[in-house]
């Protein structure tokens, strides 16, 4: 079952899935196409809504498949769903799933999703971040705003953060390869890697997870690192500091009960 739209401006993508696979394409595209697959069609089409809705800055494509519109879903779901949508990069995605997984291949615009236990792959993202997981991991490329991602215990790696950064994970292990401004980051027994801090306030709190930082060449630290149980080390000297006194400064908080702390140079 396709749906071809003419979506020649800005698009927002409101994904309600309850269960399935979704793969989400971004390109020069003037269109969005969404298509589903994996299901009776003529059941699928009774109980599935997409929708082109036109707004005052661009166009909104609902794709809802809540399992409240039918008892077919039952017998539906076993047979197992999968959306595709082919939409204009730079578009916004809201998603609304229990456990379905989704990729997303190509750049797009701001990101907010609710998922249980599903996992959520996507590339650049020029926008903020706004996710919360149960048991699903999450991998995001760059990202250009903010970003407040919580898990239970799923993994979450990001692969650079432009703007303030705050990040929850209980057993998930947590990985950050760049953070350019301020950075939180809580876990309870999951490990936290942070590759780079580059300018602001990090504070990383962990209880049985180990703790790995490193600092960016040419920038003043502040640093107060504890372990109660564990090690703290540090690879930072007196000569690794930045004469210039106007350079720019992290302020470093790295606490751990039981997991070791190592803080280092990028």
């Amino acid at each position: 079952m396709r749906f071809d739209f003419e979506t020649p401006g800005h698009v927002r993508l409101d994904l309600r899935v309850p269960d399935g696979t979704i793969a989400l394409e971004t390109g020069t595209f003037e269109s969005t196409t969404v298509e589903l697959s994996g299901a009776d069609e003529d059941e699928l089409a009774k109980l599935a809504r997409v929708e082109l809705r036109e707004t005052g800055d661009g166009y909104v494509v609902l794709v809802d498949l809540q399992k409240e519109r039918g008892s077919g879903w039952r017998f539906l779901w076993k047979q197992g769903i999968r959306l595709d949508v082919r939409a204009p990069q730079g578009c916004d995605v809201r998603l609304s799933t229990g456990s379905a997984d989704m990729t997303c291949d190509g750049r797009i615009g701001r990101l907010d999703a609710q998922t249980g236990s599903g996992d959520l792959s996507f590339g650049e993202i020029g926008g903020d971040v706004d996710v919360k997981a149960g048991s699903g991991d999450i991998a995001l490329g760059r990202i250009g705003g903010r970003a407040n991602v919580q898990a239970a215990s799923g993994d979450i790696e990001l692969a650079g953060v432009a703007g303030p950064a705050k990040i929850r994970a209980a057993s998930g292990d947590v990985q950050v390869s760049e953070a350019s401004q301020e950075l939180t980051v809580q876990t309870a027994s999951g490990d936290q890697e942070i590759g780079s801090v580059a300018a602001g306030s990090v504070t990383l709190q962990s209880a049985s997870g180990d703790i790995e930082v490193g600092v960016r060449r040419g920038v003043r630290v502040w640093l107060d690192a504890k372990s109660l149980s564990g090690e703290a080390s540090s690879d930072l000297e007196l000569t690794d500091v930045p004469v210039d006194e106007g350079g720019p400064l992290v302020e470093l908080r790295a606490t751990a009960m039981s997991g070791d702390i190592r803080v280092t140079r990028a």
